[in-house]
């Protein structure tokens, strides 16, 4: 029987150690992923593909578009006419902004404390809600590659107004949207 116990307590030693060793591993994991280079690296987004028998089980694909942004730029859309007074670019778009899963934080545009989000795909001449004239040739010329382009739609209904506005993933870790003419391109910062 002593000798039982001693196997028991060897175990349990075992059982402690192996339970530091995964600590300390998820500890260096977390640290790694949170270095200035793993801010940097976006993988792409990989839609599902389609099935006949979604199965409930399977997590949905992060979505890209969450995370701290900046602007990298801003320029008048391809889109205006030239008519009127040239668009102006929104200062409020300088300032950082966090889109997460329960809120939005940032110019008060995008401030949210319920946003809605809905991830598709899109082919370029529903980019920017279909306003590029000739869409194939402007996606490329701004920067998309041919094909599927990642893409989200924002929603926040609150009391002072509704808003929509619809991103697109130019490359991993940099997204755009329009807006009253202008094309904002903002570069991925952190998670």
């Amino acid at each position: 029987m002593i000798r039982r116990q001693r196997n028991q307590t060897g175990d349990r030693k075992d059982m402690r150690n192996a339970i530091l060793i995964a600590m300390v591993s998820a500890c260096v994991a977390g640290a790694a992923a949170c270095s200035p280079q793993a801010d940097v690296q976006r993988e792409p987004f990989k839609a599902p593909p389609p099935s006949a028998d979604p199965d409930p089980v399977t997590p949905a694909p992060p979505n890209p578009f969450f995370g701290t942004w900046t602007l990298e730029n801003a320029r008048i859309a391809p889109w205006w006419d030239g008519k009127g007074g040239e668009p102006a670019v929104d200062t409020a778009f300088g300032e950082n902004f966090v889109l997460a899963a329960n809120n939005a934080l940032g110019p008060p545009l995008l401030t949210c404390d319920k946003p809605s989000y809905k991830l598709y795909v899109a082919q370029p001449s529903a980019l920017f809600e279909g306003k590029l004239p000739d869409p194939v040739k402007q996606a490329a010329e701004l920067g998309f590659k041919p094909g599927n382009i990642t893409s989200m739609t924002y929603d926040c209904a609150s009391d002072a107004a509704d808003v929509s506005l619809d991103f697109a993933e130019l490359k991993p870790g940099v997204i755009m949207f329009g807006l009253n003419n202008v094309l904002y391109t903002f570069r991925f910062i952190r998670g």
